[in-house]
């Protein structure tokens, strides 16, 4: 199964709370109303739930799972100075006749 990036699941979720917050402190204007409706679809359709509380649950628990799994890796990351870099490999594309 696909799955986003944990940096989209927190700008999403980062998203949600900001227009959420906007929609509580004033009247809502529709255009609000839409992005926040637009964003919960989104957090759902994204997380493979139905309801706005199992997104919001299953985007901030990967996000922390990822979040984790980084600093486990950087404490074993291999230096920079021990890495060989060549610019004189290029990228190719190989291509194949095709006849008609």
């Amino acid at each position: 199964m696909l799955q986003a990036h944990p940096s989209v699941l927190a700008d999403l979720v980062e998203r949600y709370e900001s227009l959420h917050a906007k929609a509580e402190s004033a009247a809502v204007d529709p255009a609000l109303r839409q992005q926040l409706d637009d964003v919960t679809y989104t957090l759902c359709v994204i997380t493979g739930t139905r309801s706005l509380e199992q997104a919001l649950a299953s985007a901030r628990r990967r996000a922390r799972t990822v979040r984790g799994q980084m600093r486990g890796q950087a404490s074993t990351a291999v230096p920079s100075s021990s890495t060989k870099a060549s610019s004189s490999h290029s990228l190719t594309t190989p291509t194949t006749a095709i006849a008609g």
